[in-house]
């Protein structure tokens, strides 16, 4: 039986594919393949703002599905679990398995910003820092280490500041329709971040329960362990992959 995988990584809001580095790293020194997605308006792709939607991630995770052959280990991190989502209902037969790391998973009909909203214990949206037209966000330097990339050393903040992006806002405030014939199909995982600040445990869990995902591992980290604990995150997503 061949152990050896191909991870697809989707990263989550502000950040792109050099926050998997580390993990990376870990994941083909273990001999299995990785892709990390580079969504559009992130990292080195040029995007316009206002092009920017959910269907465009999506897309682009479909464009590189398309180019592997055999099926993946599909990973979305935070805001990435509603483009990974969305594609996934799309293309559920590329996928041996969905795996979410402190990640929104689509319910009840909710928008990232109401999923958000809904989670009393995230201190998100109060960081937030929206540009003049609202058509971006940026997020308070407070915020970095004490919210998002809790466990982070300053050092470490220092270095991921200038790589953020700006995040378009329009996709927070779309919806992901998923059906248990394509999406509800798929093997999944997830994996719990006890000391997120972001996504709270608690509101993690909801969306385990509702898309009826028993397979959990837990990370004592908090919102990246990408890139605050990366070897124990790649150890997860092996342990959770088989």
């Amino acid at each position: 039986m061949n152990n050896k995988k191909t991870f697809v990584l989707v990263h989550g809001a502000w950040e792109w594919p050099w926050s998997w580095s580390h993990t990376e790293k870990f994941l083909t020194e273990a001999g299995h393949s990785v892709v990390s997605v580079e969504l559009p308006g992130h990292g080195d792709d040029t995007t316009p703002i206002a092009e920017l939607s959910l269907d465009v991630y999506a897309n682009k995770i479909g464009e590189e599905l398309n180019k592997i052959e055999e099926k993946v280990i599909l990973v979305a991190h935070s805001f990435g679990g509603m483009s990974a989502s969305k594609i996934a209902e799309q293309m559920p037969h590329k996928i041996e398995k969905l795996v979410f790391i402190a990640s929104a998973i689509p319910y009840e009909g909710k928008n990232m910003i109401e999923i958000l909203e809904a989670d009393e214990w995230s201190q998100l949206l109060e960081n937030i820092i929206f540009s003049d037209d609202k058509s971006w966000a940026s997020v308070k330097e407070e915020a970095l280490l004490n919210v998002i990339f809790t466990g982070a050393t300053q050092e470490q903040i220092d270095v991921i500041k200038p790589k953020l992006a700006k995040e378009a806002t329009a996709p927070f405030f779309e919806t992901v329709e998923t059906t248990e014939a394509n999406f509800g199909s798929i093997a999944k995982g997830y994996i719990e971040c006890l000391e997120d600040k972001v996504m709270s445990p608690k509101t993690q869990r909801l969306m385990q329960e509702v898309a009826g995902i028993k397979d959990v591992i837990q990370l004592q980290s908090g919102h990246v362990p990408l890139e605050t604990f990366p070897k124990e995150l790649s150890e997860a997503l092996i342990t959770i992959s088989k």
